[in-house]
């Protein structure tokens, strides 16, 4: 049960961040899903090889989904 419910919110969240929305052009699309794998790059990072690489990261991912909204 619990894990449908986390299903159920991280569907809605990738739905939301990569909607396609007609005002978007292609490079700001493909600009917010590559700043989403940077996210997920950035919390392995964080993990995996200590926090100032994954900050590095994040910045990173955080420039691109700004400019791809």
């Amino acid at each position: 049960m619990l894990d449908a419910v986390v299903e159920l919110v991280l569907e809605l969240g990738f739905d939301t961040l990569l909607d396609r929305n007609e005002n978007r052009t292609l490079v700001q699309q493909l600009c917010r899903f590559v700043g989403l794998v940077f996210v997920l790059v950035a919390i392995a990072l964080w993990v995996v090889s200590g926090p100032l690489y994954g900050l590095a990261a994040g910045i990173v991912a955080l420039a691109l989904l700004l400019y791809g909204a």
